[in-house]
């Protein structure tokens, strides 16, 4: 036994020195003074973490500093990060005892010497531009905060979540929380950028003793802050783990509920002693009451009563709080069980699940001057089964985008979200110049062919148009609700861009990562003025 205990004490010390040897040989070559500091908490993640410290290294932003802060893992995450940092001065490895994602951000934040500050989780990885879009735009704007669109991933696809086409769908520059309440969605650390003067003047940091440290933390800076740019760019990549084993990603847990709670009740009372506006407060409570809420209610955790009892006692709280006009973009489904949960119709609440509650569409009873009306199997008043023309929301796919004849045709389907496909409405398409909100856009309609499923086949005249950007738009109605909205691609439809020639013209069309930016038709004579071709 004292052999074996000789020797671990060994192998210790053995690793120590090598550490410090890497640490000191590191020092000569690195950056004293980057541009931007990423910031890496890990524990556990050695099965992640080189991805992770890839994707910062690889970045085209090339002025910046890793800070890898390993918060007591007791698998190869430290070692491999240590790894990293022999092949690239950048690279920083901290170690501590066992503390939590927020001490080990805050430690991280404490070594930090860049300009700017970025997070990472050891999980996820950051797209090749993701620091240069945040770090142009901030220091072309002078902005506080620079946050940019979400994907999510894993082993088998990638996917741009819903909420990202309320936030990043039109990028904004020097806005702030008042005038974009739903910012509060994006209530990550991550996927952003900070200004370290900013920082340090909020004198704000994450917790130590909760899951959820940072929503209400990030809620308070963007608050604070009097400039942020909002970017239509994906500038984090957020992996979701097929063993479940991050600890955001057990719901179904009590000790994750309670967490959750606690950071809302935070945040909450962060708003109320900060006076703040009614506007920032209905878009975090947007957040709540259409999205957090359902994770615990629409998961099979909810037939325990304990865990039913804690997340009505936060909503009853929530409501006692809440301002005028919360409800107004809270769709049916949502509103249903949320309604459910108020009353402690618990039987019933479980009953609404099983019958496919949040699978709307089947239960739809029609538009009306009030919204979407659904009859749910479960006895509720209108109100709590109506979607408000506010929260109404028209979803789309473009199945195809080619040349024929002069013109480019494009197919595709367009319904009310919620709704059955072949539900009735009025469509016109439109092709509408993109350009700044202020200079009234050329627009034309579009030759449109419906087919029986909510399906179009569009035929675009580009002879008809001048040279210029135009986006694809659609309008129309369902009843007596009015819809307009731009349409887009799914993010993982390639290729990103192609050419197409229509009459005398060259068509480029730009497709992005985010589904939610519009498809952009880039439309150039095929010969310019002047040459033989034209004049011919």
């Amino acid at each position: 036994m004292a052999v074996a205990v000789t020797g671990r004490a060994t192998v210790s010390r053995v690793g120590r020195a090598a550490s410090s040897i890497v640490v000191r040989c590191a020092a000569v070559f690195r950056p004293t003074h980057p541009i931007v500091s990423v910031v890496v908490p890990a524990h556990n993640t050695a099965e992640y973490i080189d991805d992770a410290l890839d994707s910062v290294l690889a970045q085209e932003f090339r002025d910046l500093e890793v800070i890898v802060v390993d918060d007591g893992s007791t698998d190869r995450t430290y070692w491999r990060a240590l790894r990293k940092a022999v092949g690239d001065p950048r690279i920083r490895v901290l170690r501590q005892r066992a503390a939590g994602a927020g001490p080990a951000r805050n430690r991280g934040i404490g070594r930090a010497r860049g300009r700017y500050l970025a997070f990472l989780d050891s999980d996820d990885v950051l797209p090749a531009d993701s620091l240069s879009s945040l770090i142009e735009s901030a220091e072309r704007t002078g902005s506080q905060v620079a946050v940019g669109a979400f994907r999510r991933f894993d082993e088998n696809d990638a996917w741009v979540p819903e909420w990202v086409g309320e936030v990043n769908a039109r990028p904004l520059s020097g806005t702030t929380l008042e005038s974009v309440p739903k910012l509060l969605r994006n209530n990550y650390p991550c996927g952003k950028v900070f200004r370290r003067d900013f920082w340090d003047e909020s004198g704000l940091g994450f917790r130590s003793d909760a899951i959820y440290e940072d929503q209400p933390l990030i809620a308070q800076l963007m608050l604070a802050a009097t400039s942020i740019d909002v970017l239509d760019t994906v500038t984090y990549d957020y992996r979701r783990r097929s063993d479940r084993s991050s600890i955001s990603q057990r719901p179904e847990e009590l000790v994750d509920l309670r967490q959750r709670v606690a950071a809302w009740m935070r945040t909450l009372a962060a708003f109320e002693a900060g006076r703040t506006s009614e506007a920032v407060i209905r878009g975090w409570y947007w957040t709540v009451y259409q999205t957090h809420m359902h994770w615990y209610l629409d998961n099979d955790a909810i037939a325990d009563a304990e865990y039913w009892r804690l997340l009505r006692g936060a909503l009853l709280h929530l409501r006692d709080r809440e301002p005028t006009g919360v409800w107004t973009e809270v769709t049916a489904s949502r509103r249903a069980a949320l309604a459910l949960l108020a009353e402690d119709r618990h039987a019933d609440l479980l009953a609404f699940r099983d019958a496919g509650g949040y699978e709307p569409a089947r239960y739809f009873s029609g538009p009306t001057t009030a919204g979407l009306v659904y009859d749910f199997p479960i006895d509720l008043p209108e109100r709590s089964r109506t979607t408000e023309p506010a929260g109404v929301r028209v979803d789309h796919v473009l199945d195809t985008i080619h040349a024929a004849d002069g013109a480019i045709i494009v197919s595709g389907r367009i319904w009310l979200h919620d709704t059955p496909a072949d539900t009735p409405m009025n469509l016109e398409i439109l092709m509408r110049e993109d350009v700044d909100e202020a200079v009234e856009p050329r627009s034309t309609p579009v030759a449109l062919i419906r087919t029986p499923d909510g399906g179009f086949r569009a035929r675009l005249p580009i002879d008809d148009l001048e040279i210029g950007t135009f986006i694809l738009a659609a309008r129309g109605s369902v009843g007596p609700i009015d819809y307009a909205i731009e349409l887009a691609e799914p993010s993982w439809v390639e290729p990103t861009s192609m050419e197409l020639t229509a009459g005398d013209h060259r068509v480029t069309v730009r497709r992005h990562p985010n589904r939610f930016v519009p498809v952009r038709f880039d439309i150039t004579p095929m010969y310019p003025a002047g040459t033989a071709a034209s004049t011919a």
